[in-house]
């Protein structure tokens, strides 16, 4: 018995590779390796995800919105701001003229300012003579005078030049203190002007910089809007591809719901597996020749092998009767169809199913695996009628059994 175990072990192991690519079917049109359930939570999923799509592209189309309406204002402030910066320039042109006229006054004060230091130069020059006069005179008495003036009038004539000397000194003197505030006044005047055009000029500087910088921010504002703008169009492009592509993978999957939900009992089998899987036959229906089970009782279905976790398809569409773990079955399957009969899959690494559910034809209900007795990765597929094992064989497509 040892010996006929570790034979039939090297055989699996030799054999099993040796058919991949061998029993592969001709048609390809197959619903895909998912059960119905799966189809729906994927569908579920993917409704998700289209509506987080939406949802994404509703607010990149409102942050682009939003971008335009800043950008828009920023474009509204530049433009007063321009308005303002033509005010303050045409200000500062008003300015220069007024400057100019600053200059053409203090100019000409400067010129008046001369001649009048001219004038006081004379009247200086005159007031000293004047001086000079009373200096020589101004001690000698009206008696001294007349004793030594030739002639009473010659006396006369000498007092009345002396009088007309001193009144002539008194205006004199007069006309020097104004011609002396003329001159400080417009040397007062000149200065107060030149302050007064300096602080202008300050002024406008101040704000053609203040004018510039903001100009600048504006530009540099609109820039990052505009780079916004370009940045959310592309954003909210992808997003409408990637809406596009959801909502066609959505559509081909409710077509596929719809193909296997469509399915209905035929009365002949399909194949268990999708039809570009490989496996091997290693055992069939009925009394064993060879193996490690040939001192068991008589094989009651016929053992696919092929690797694990492959989809195994319900044959027909049914209901499941029996859906879990039994005894040397492993994790099985049993599906009741039309016409009392009954398909079993066994081994199976694990159930997608439960009891009392209803299976289309080619759904998934399970994977393939080596629970219970077995000794490989394998699927035992059995079919009973009127609670009898018969082989199923008959009901197999034969393309799949040569």
């Amino acid at each position: 018995m040892f010996k006929k175990l570790a034979l039939f072990a090297l055989c699996v192991c030799l054999c099993v590779p040796a058919f991949c690519g061998l029993r592969q079917g001709a048609d390809m049109n197959v619903a895909a390796d998912t059960t119905i359930n799966e189809d729906r939570q994927h569908l579920a999923d993917l409704q998700n995800r289209l509506n987080s799509l939406k949802s994404n592209r509703a607010e990149l189309e409102k942050q682009r919105e939003e971008a335009n309406a800043a950008a828009q204002t920023l474009l509204q402030e530049k433009t007063q701001l321009e308005k303002e910066y033509t005010v303050i320039s045409q200000q500062v042109s008003t300015i220069s003229e007024i400057i100019t006229s600053y200059n053409t006054i203090i100019e000409e004060t400067e010129k008046e300012g001369a001649e009048m230091e001219k004038t006081l130069d004379k009247q200086l020059d005159d007031f000293g003579t004047v001086l000079v006069e009373l200096y020589k005179n101004g001690d000698d008495s009206k008696l001294e005078i007349f004793l030594r003036s030739d002639s009473y009038y010659a006396y006369i004539s000498y007092v009345e030049y002396m009088e007309q000397i001193l009144k002539s000194s008194d205006t004199m003197i007069e006309d020097i203190k104004q011609t002396i505030e003329g001159i400080d006044k417009r040397k007062q005047e000149h200065e107060d002007a030149k302050v007064k055009l300096e602080e202008k000029n300050e002024e406008l500087e101040e704000a053609k910089k203040e004018l510039a910088a903001k100009d600048k921010e504006l530009d540099k504002k609109l820039g990052e809007q505009r780079d916004k703008i370009e940045l959310s169009e592309k954003e909210r492009e992808q997003a409408k591809q990637d809406e596009d592509q959801v909502l066609k993978d959505i559509a081909e999957l409710q077509q596929q719901i719809k193909d296997k939900l469509a399915a209905t009992y035929s009365g002949a089998f399909s194949w268990p597996f999708a039809s570009n899987v490989a496996y091997s036959i290693t055992s069939r229906f009925g009394n064993r020749t060879d193996g490690p089970f040939v001192d068991f009782e008589h094989h009651n279905g016929i053992d696919l092998a092929c690797a694990r976790g492959t989809a195994i398809r319900a044959v027909d569409s049914g209901i499941v009767t029996y859906a879990g773990y039994r005894g040397s079955f492993g994790n099985v399957v049993f599906v009741e169809h039309d016409g009392g009969i009954t398909t079993i899959y066994a081994h199976c690494d694990s159930v997608l199913v439960t009891s009392g559910t209803r299976v289309m034809k080619d759904q998934v209900i399970a994977r393939v695996g080596a629970t219970g007795q077995a000794s490989g990765y394998h699927l035992h597929f059995a079919v009973q009628k009127g609670g009898a094992y018969v082989n199923p064989e008959q009901y197999l497509p034969s393309y799949y059994l040569q």
